[in-house]
Parts: structure tokens; C-alpha cells; sequence
């Protein structure tokens, strides 16, 4: 409180390592606690949601399983003073690196990137994310935090320049340049609204959006390409004839469908 009170213009994050929103949510400033505490945090990080995007990802789709965890993490936002101000993150230095999360499957990896860096919240990428970085000799914090490659001497991989890097590696990198810079230059996706639909078929779809600007978010967990029917989101996607897909450039037609290719996300800016 002081410190706010002294640079009231600063963000301070604080850690509640729990996967219940309700007890992490407590902290959070503003909440109207009912045994009178006033917590004067103005971020938590969002435990929850980086719990159900792992298993939104690697579990079977079912009724209650797969990314329908996703969309309940979301459901939970009302218990937040200001879920906006969440920083959310993929995986951080205290746990097994996203990619290994996913069970080292790029196509995985980037449908969860993809939501981390389009849904509400603040993101955060843990160093080495963005190239692969892996931990097979062990668990442990010593091999979760080992050194990035590159920038010493005799390093045979170096991550800045690219040398070394596998084409898998090199792929991801770019992926993350292409989505990072295009993120920060839509004020949509840093403040716009939130509007989601439940998953259908392996199939999970958000949008964001302001007075400006309309973005619609596809991510297909599945195996093959997915025909979407767009009826579903008319009261989203009505008066757009158009989308341009941020990652590929293609341009879709929003008819009637859309083809959504097999285990990718679409971030179709709708016109």
C-alpha cells in the first residue's frame, strides 16, 4: 500500500500458488473480502488458467475434460476484481517447461501459445520458451533454469543468431516474432473485450474486440482439418465478410465455414 501510494502508476504481481480462483482471487485488490481484509495487490498470477491449459491441451476431449477446462478457467473470472490484470504465463522457472508439458509436440505448443498471447490477462514467457528448451535429465530447478544458449564463447548453439538451433527450434522462434509483434501493435488484444463459446468437437473459439477492431480466435485440437460452421457466432461475426489469418495470411471467407487445418490455431483479424 505505501508503495502504491508513493508511484501510483506502478504494477505490482504477487505469487498465490493455488489452483482455486476463489483463493487467489482473495488477494487481489478491490475484492470485497467477508472477513474484512483489503488486499491492496493489483496482480496476481493466474495459477488456475496455466493448470487448465496444460490439461486443456493433453487431455481426451469429453464433456468435462480437454479444452473445456479452458473455458471454465474463464468462467471463473467473476470472482476477480480485475482479471485483466492477471499475468498469465504458459510455464515459469518453479515448474517443467511448457513444451515438456505438452509432451514435446509443437503443434500442441503453439495452440497454447496462442492462447496465452490472445486471451485477457498480462502474458509472461519464461526465457528458452521460445526456442523449445527442454529438461530431460531431470525436474529438477537446476536443469529447469540452465543457462540459454548462446552469448559465451565456445557455446556450439546460440539462440540469438540462430546457429545451432534446430529447424523445429527455428520454427517456434519465428512463430513467437510473428505473434509477439502483431500483438504489440493491437490494442484489441491488450484491453478489448472477451467474448467465448464452449468447445465443440475439439474445437475451441474466443474473440476480441473494441470499438476498432475484431479479432477471432479458432484453436483446433484436432488431428485432422475441422469444417466450423459459423451460424454458431453470428452475434460475433455479423457484418464481417472477411478474415485474415495473423500467422499464415490467408484470407477466409466467413460465409458459411471455415476450414480450420488439423491441430493449429486460426487468429483471423475479421473485416
Amino acid at each position: 500500500r505505501r508503495v502504491l501510494k508513493e508511484y501510483p502508476d506502478f504494477n505490482i504481481v504477487g505469487e498465490e500458488w493455488s489452483l482455486n480462483p476463489a483463493i487467489v482471487s482473495y488477494w487481489q485488490k478491490g475484492q470485497n473480502n467477508r472477513d474484512g481484509y483489503a488486499p491492496n495487490l493489483p496482480s496476481l498470477m493466474d495459477f488456475p488458467l496455466q493448470s487448465a491449459l496444460q490439461k486443456g491441451l493433453t487431455e481426451k476431449e469429453n464433456w468435462n475434460e480437454g479444452l473445456i477446462k479452458l473455458y471454465e478457467a474463464l468462467a471463473y473470472d467473476f470472482l476477480y476484481p480485475d482479471p485483466n490484470n492477471l499475468v498469465i504465463f504458459p510455464d515459469n522457472h518453479d515448474m517443467s517447461r511448457f513444451y515438456m508439458q505438452v509432451g514435446m509436440d509443437v503443434d500442441l505448443f503453439k495452440l497454447g501459445i496462442t492462447y496465452i498471447l490472445t486471451t485477457r490477462g498480462i502474458p509472461q514467457i519464461f526465457y528458452g520458451t521460445e526456442i523449445l528448451m527442454t529438461h530431460k535429465e531431470s525436474n529438477s530447478h537446476g536443469h529447469i533454469r540452465k543457462d540459454f544458449p548462446g552469448g559465451w564463447e565456445g557455446d556450439k548453439v546460440n539462440a540469438f543468431t540462430g546457429k545451432g538451433l534446430l529447424k523445429k527450434e527455428i520454427e517456434v522462434q519465428n512463430f513467437f516474432k510473428k505473434l509477439l509483434n502483431w500483438r504489440k501493435g493491437n490494442p484489441v488484444i491488450h484491453t478489448g473485450k472477451l467474448t467465448h463459446f464452449a468447445p465443440e468437437n475439439g474445437v475451441y473459439v474466443f474473440f476480441r474486440y473494441n470499438n476498432d477492431k475484431k479479432v477471432m480466435i479458432v484453436l483446433n485440437k484436432n488431428k485432422e482439418d475441422h469444417h466450423l460452421k459459423l451460424k454458431r457466432f453470428n452475434e460475433m461475426i455479423g457484418g464481417c465478410s472477411k478474415g485474415k489469418d495473423v500467422i499464415s495470411e490467408t484470407q477466409f471467407n466467413m460465409k458459411d465455414e471455415i476450414i480450420v487445418p488439423a491441430l493449429a490455431p486460426l487468429i483471423l483479424e475479421l473485416q
